[in-house]
């Protein structure tokens, strides 16, 4: 993966960052970027990494033009379900040890997929044709995709939807609240999986993207900027309670180029 790798000891487990841009220079830019992170791909292939040999496995293989983006682990491990097709319309499997596939669903464009820690959905940004740009939770049981929330205004810049660690609620980042401030605008809120019981879970406008629950469910971790930084450009990690009523930032600006957090068990 493109991008430098970084890591923070916390407790027993390490926060990883990964990807491109974190940058916040301004702040349409600062939204253009945060908007792609559901679109990058890597054409034609995805490759297994194992953290602890340093082995890696090709699990796809297709021909040049093929697109990959936004891969999500199965709570078990054995499955990674990441979104493909010509128009990014396709959310598949992949079985780890075979490498074999299933379609999960298809027909609408989607990004950014969150796999829930009971196993049993999937939510992800999906395109209505009628309405836009909403995210919806995938039943994987019945393949049905339920609204779970959709943008107030028309504009606004919402996305990297992760479930917490009961998978009750989905947490995610909108500029909702602040949607005049230009950049550094966002919040991170939480709904209900049934779609009602929105809250804003954070005090202070800030930027933030991929946020990420600790695997213990105590803490989460996010991307973002913090204002006192001498460059707007720089990329930092901020950390929570899982109450978000305390956060703290990880010592360091090297995640500016990072797209996508994660919060990995301790080897």
């Amino acid at each position: 993966m493109a991008g430098r790798r970084s890591t923070w000891e916390g407790g027993s487990t390490p926060i990883t960052g990964v990807g491109n841009d974190c940058n916040e220079s301004s702040g349409s830019a600062a939204r253009r970027r945060a908007d792609r992170r559901g679109r990058r791909h890597r054409a034609g292939r995805r490759a297994r990494l194992d953290r602890i040999t340093g082995g890696r496995r090709t699990l796809l293989a297709e021909p040049f033009g093929v697109r990959y983006g936004a891969p999500t682990w199965s709570p078990d491990g054995t499955e990674i379900a990441l979104v493909t097709g010509e128009n990014n319309d396709r959310l598949i499997a992949v079985d780890v040890a075979t490498g074999d596939t299933r379609v999960l669903v298809q027909g609408h464009a989607m990004a950014e997929p969150d796999w829930s820690r009971d196993g049993s959905m999937i939510v992800l940004r999906w395109r209505s044709r009628s309405e836009g740009w909403q995210l919806r939770v995938l039943e994987l049981a019945t393949g049905t995709a339920r609204p779970l929330y959709t943008p107030a205004a028309p504009g606004e810049l919402f996305g990297s939807p992760v479930f917490v660690p009961d998978s009750g609620r989905v947490v995610f980042r909108t500029d909702r609240w602040y949607p005049d401030l230009g950049s550094g605008n966002h919040s991170l809120a939480s709904v209900r999986i049934g779609g009602t019981g929105l809250k804003k879970l954070t005090d202070e406008p800030r930027f933030y993207l991929s946020p990420v629950f600790s695997p213990d469910g105590r803490y989460c971790a996010a991307l973002s900027v913090p204002p006192a930084n001498e460059y707007p450009d720089g990329g930092n990690i901020i950390v929570s309670t899982r109450g978000f009523g305390e956060q703290w930032w990880i010592p360091g600006d090297e995640y500016d180029d990072s797209t996508r957090l994660d919060w990995a068990h301790a080897i």
